[in-house]
């Protein structure tokens, strides 16, 4: 009996969860403030809601932290999948080539501060993503018969 997703390659899920990733990266990080500064607004304001109490144990500078992290996650799990088994581990390196360039551009964009200590966020939400993703990767290969 075959299973419907038989035949169907994965690559294409992979491909748009990539893209939306990078996408939602790309925009929240060269956007000019004025239009991402609301959506941070909220989100923030949502997360001291549902995490209160826990969120107001974290400065605004460590919420930024974990935002940075949250951000990069996708994109690492994303990157992971896309890669495959053998090469999950080349993941976190696309999320610091992408930081950096974010960075980067940042410096040219009015109203945004490029910041190295992203690059160490970003580049561990990067890794996060990628270690679920080799996880998942793991439990979704052919199984091996004990002998």
């Amino acid at each position: 009996m075959t299973r419907p997703t038989e035949g169907v390659s994965p690559v294409v899920p992979r491909l748009l969860l990539a893209g939306l990733s990078v996408t939602a990266v790309l925009a929240l990080t060269l956007a000019p403030r004025s239009v991402v500064g609301p959506a941070r607004g909220a989100f923030m304001a949502l997360a001291e809601r549902v995490g209160s109490p826990l969120v107001g144990y974290f400065s605004a500078g460590q919420l930024e932290s974990v935002l940075n992290v949250m951000l990069f996650v996708p994109l690492g799990a994303a990157s992971a999948l896309l890669l495959g088994r053998g090469l999950w581990g080349f993941a976190p390196l696309l999320g610091v080539l992408v930081s950096f360039g974010v960075e980067y551009a940042q410096v040219r964009i009015p109203g945004r501060v490029p910041d190295l200590q992203d690059v160490f966020w970003n580049t561990l939400g990067a890794a996060v993503g990628a270690a679920l993703a080799s996880l998942m990767l793991r439990g979704s290969g052919p199984r091996r018969r004990r002998r």
